[in-house]
């Protein structure tokens, strides 16, 4: 890893390539990227859903032309991803908001160590076994699109019930997430035929 240090005293890489062989850089496109599932669980909702532990990123810089590292700090779903007010978050946070804006002006790379990177494919590889027999692993954005279905849908069961066209909208929801384990599944099986 080729880590240097600008006059600010923040740490930076020049390319994604300085962050090998510690490292792995992986491009976020979704912040739910940041999240995984507690211990070996496989069923997906907002109470199973936590942080990366210890995860790292870089947030890459136009101007100084810079990938400069940061640590992950651990919010939660409601505080990241819903951005909703609790007990104990405002409901409003400049970092929060600034790291969203840096995802979506593709500037942001996740740097998983080896150590992450095996949880998560054991992760993939125990939800392929939840939902099919034999040997697989869930692809890394059909996870991602699960999640965020998933999450969403459970989000609407706790707020929507009251709303009229509750049950067309959860079955909708039901649908959806049955089309992403079946795109993955075809996915699986044309790569296994290669």
């Amino acid at each position: 890893m080729n880590l240097l240090v600008d006059n600010n005293g923040f740490e930076y890489f020049g390319t994604l390539e300085d962050v090998k062989p510690e490292l792995n850089h992986i491009k976020v496109g979704n912040i739910l990227q940041f999240y995984t599932l507690a211990g070996r669980k496989t069923v997906i909702s907002k109470d199973n859903v936590i942080p990366i532990p210890n995860l790292k990123y870089c947030v890459y810089t136009e101007s100084g032309k810079k990938y400069y590292l940061r640590d992950f700090h651990p919010w939660t779903l409601d505080e990241f991803y819903f951005y909703r007010r609790t007990i104990y978050f405002s409901g409003e946070e400049e970092a929060i908001e600034s790291l969203k804006r840096y995802i979506n002006d593709d500037n942001v790379h996740l740097l998983m160590n080896n150590g992450q990177v095996q949880e998560m494919s054991a992760l993939l590889k125990r939800m392929w076994k939840s939902q099919f027999m034999g040997d697989g692993k869930l692809p890394y954005k059909s996870w991602i699109a699960l999640l965020q279905t998933s999450l969403d849908y459970d989000d609407y069961k706790d707020f929507g019930k009251d709303l009229m066209g509750y049950k067309t909208v959860c079955n909708q929801y039901e649908k959806h997430i049955r089309a992403i384990w079946d795109e993955a599944y075809l996915q699986t099986a044309q790569k296994a035929k290669k």
